[in-house]
């Protein structure tokens, strides 16, 4: 039976990335400013915006934890990719896609934001809760023992 441990420092600095990366996104979402104008400048904002987050939680998972590197590749891409569509259908059902056309979809891109960050908090607790190695038990003597030892004598 496998023991599972918390590793602090596994979640501290997968978590730690994912709190970072969600402060850049809100940043540069907070650069972009005003929707009405989709130049380079503001786009380049908010795709930071939508991809900062993952982005420096995978960094910090390989920090933690180097040898789990597609793992934290595939589980930070999860994170965007879905993320994404489900900030866009959740826009959709709360406000229609008029309301967020004309608001510049800043509902869209704070639930990207909180929802990214949720998600590469849960893998971080996840990811902590390490497996541990198989404790040996202690040998008293057991059954296999005692018969190998019977019929040697």
């Amino acid at each position: 039976m496998q023991r599972r441990s918390f590793n602090l420092r596994i979640f501290l600095l997968i978590a730690g990335c994912a709190v970072i990366g969600a402060a850049t996104a809100l940043a540069a979402y907070a650069s972009a400013g005003s929707h009405d104008v989709r130049n380079s400048e503001v786009v380049r904002a908010l795709v930071w915006t939508v991809f900062g987050t993952p982005f420096v939680t995978y960094w910090g998972w390989l920090l933690a934890r180097r040898e789990h590197g597609w793992q934290a590749a595939f589980w930070c891409f999860m994170i965007y990719f879905f993320s994404i569509f489900t900030a866009a259908r959740i826009e959709r059902l709360l406000q229609g896609a008029d309301v967020a056309t004309r608001n510049g979809h800043r509902l869209y891109f704070q639930l990207t934001i909180g929802l990214n960050l949720l998600a590469a908090l849960v893998a971080a607790l996840q990811e902590a809760r390490m497996r541990g190695t198989m404790q040996p038990t202690p040998s008293n003597g057991s059954q296999e023992e005692q018969a190998d030892g019977a019929g040697a004598s």
